[in-house]
């Protein structure tokens, strides 16, 4: 594999049709697709029109940025994935237009917020689930609306700064203890049996301004879209993990979008693409169909120039003869990736272990930890544990993580960061940090259980064992009178097809929370009371989302 640092593959330096070949029907297309694009660079990271974010991957129009992914027009972020439109964010997920904040987790329109997930229009707060519009509350749960709160029992002004600053500045002990002070509160607090507001007949979790949706996740504006998650913005789309803003009438891709119209089988491709197949990493293309690094180009096959003509009469031709061999209307083999299994998201939803990939016949990266050149490393251990206490000499150092024993090193933005918000230096690598993000969110999957007030059968993404009282969508809105988030909803499967392939998608989603193996063979449906239909082997292609991209 060639990889470009990204100045030079957006050069005119090197020429993609250079490594074109002519199509034969002697050979599988797929075989013939993989000679081209082994041989065609690649991206060292995606990213576009960044400005002094050399270390972010899948982020584009972001400016300070450190190692983020999935960063669009943020600014002064570090550590995030999936944060949008945010500023002077810090270790978040799934986050939009946040300021100020550190270790939210799908928070939205937020100022100044800590440890917090679920929240929205919330600011100067810390240790908040499920509230909206709460300004000055610590530790609470559920609330509307509200001002002075602790712990859900409302204050006087003096007397809730009184009792604050007796956690201040944060140490590791007092984040602990307020942290398992809210999980109580968590705990005896009616759950959502779904998140979302301003839908339409949609079946998922986390939907938002969504129309006609079936079993998609993570996504907002989007109409008559199946089988997607993280999609911002889309129309007429199914099976599709990623983007958009806008993307229309495009099919089984992964990381498709500004302005991508009618695509299928597509890898990492935007910029007002149109009417491609089977392409990777092509700009501002129409009209292609299996290549790989073009930009502003069409009528290409296998990265080789046609005239219109000549395109328009092949293409038919190559489509028949990838009935014939069974490729047609199925994504690439997951032979074609060019990241091992537990270096690409799927190993967040799906994770196996080394004996397991193996046997499927994937490959597998051997981690090893950085070697850092540093003055000297600490145990997390012996920090200091007030801020105030660290010198400025810890820019020098590495930490070693107390989890891992990965060691990691922190930035100057970083550290200017924790002092003004009187937070404590880490104790886990970023990775580490990560990883627990993503265990305090619900899983891509949907069981049935019954609503704990009326009983009735309800579709949530928590599963029937689980500890957390879940209240469908009527009795949360008689409970939580003032909330506009639980929007009345009609359970009904979107009819429309999309031009390419008949019918759903195949294979499944594990989550971390999940305990139970679960194929990821992309031939396989999986059985279940609630199908989850998706193809999160897609994932498989992208690259990963950790520390050390």
């Amino acid at each position: 594999m060639i990889v470009y640092e990204p100045s030079a593959w957006w050069s005119d330096a090197w020429d993609p049709l250079s490594f074109g070949m002519d199509v034969v029907f002697d050979q599988t297309f797929f075989q013939q697709m993989k000679s081209v694009f082994r041989r065609v660079p690649v991206m060292s990271l995606f990213i576009d029109s960044n400005e002094n974010s050399p270390y972010v991957n899948d982020t584009g129009w972001a400016k300070n940025c450190h190692v983020c992914f999935g960063a669009d027009y943020s600014e002064d972020c570090l550590y995030c994935e999936s944060v949008y439109y945010s500023r002077s964010a810090l270790d978040c997920l799934y986050c939009y237009n946040v300021e100020v904040s550190y270790e939210c987790v799908d928070c939205k329109d937020c100022h100044t917020l800590l440890f917090s997930q679920g929240c929205t229009t919330c600011a100067d707060s810390a240790f908040l689930f499920d509230c909206i519009g709460c300004n000055h509350c610590f530790g609470c749960v559920g609330l509307r609306h509200k001002t002075y709160c602790m712990f859900n029992k409302q204050l006087s002004q003096e007397e809730y700064k009184k009792k604050v600053d007796t956690y201040l500045p944060f140490t590791l002990s007092s984040i602990q203890r307020s942290s398992e002070a809210t999980l109580q509160c968590k705990l005896q607090h009616p759950h959502r049996a779904f998140i979302g507001n301003n839908n339409e007949n949609v079946i998922g979790n986390h939907l938002f301004n969504a129309k006609n949706v079936e079993y998609c996740f993570d996504s907002t504006d989007i109409e008559d879209v199946k089988y997607a998650t993280n999609m911002r913005g889309a129309k007429d789309c199914q099976d599709i993990n990623y983007w958009g803003h806008p993307g229309e009438l495009c099919y089984e891709c992964m990381a498709v979008g500004e302005g991508a119209t009618r695509l299928a089988f597509c890898i990492a491709s935007w910029g007002g693409c149109e009417n491609l197949y089977y392409c990777h990493a092509c700009i501002a293309c129409r009209d292609c169909f299996g290549c790989k690094g073009l930009r502003h180009k069409r009528y290409c096959i296998l990265n080789k120039q046609y005239s219109k003509e000549q395109y328009e009469s092949l293409v038919p031709r190559l489509i028949e003869y990838m009935k014939k061999t069974q490729e047609w209307g199925e994504m690439f083999p997951v032979t074609f990736s060019d990241f091992a299994y537990n270096e690409t998201p799927a190993q967040e939803y799906h994770p196996l272990s080394k004996e397991e990939v193996e046997h499927r016949g994937w490959r597998w990266l051997q981690e090893t930890n950085e070697s850092l050149k540093v003055a000297k490393v600490i145990p997390a251990s012996q920090l200091p544990e007030k801020i105030g206490d660290i010198p400025d000499d810890i820019l020098n150092w590495a930490i070693e993580c107390e989890t891992t024993k990965r060691p990691f090193k922190i930035a100057k933005q970083e550290l200017d960061f924790y002092r003004a918000q009187k937070l404590p230096i880490p104790h886990f690598h970023p990775d580490e940090r990560h990883r627990r993000r993503m265990l305090m969110r619900n899983p891509r999957k949907l069981w049935k259980r019954q609503c704990a007030n009326c009983q009735k059968e309800i579709q949530t993404s928590y599963a029937p064992d689980r500890p957390e009282i879940v209240y469908c969508e009527e009795f949360a809105r008689v409970i939580e009178p003032e909330s506009t988030c639980f929007p009345s909803i009609t359970r009904r499967v979107p009819t429309q097809s999309l031009p390419w392939k008949n019918g759903g998608a195949t294979g499944g989603i594990r989550s971390p929370l999940e305990e139970n193996s679960i194929s990821l063979e992309h031939s396989d449906r999986i059985s279940t009371s609630c199908p989850q239909p998706f193809r999160e082997w897609r994932c498989m292609f992208w690259q990963t989302r950790t520390a050390n991209s």
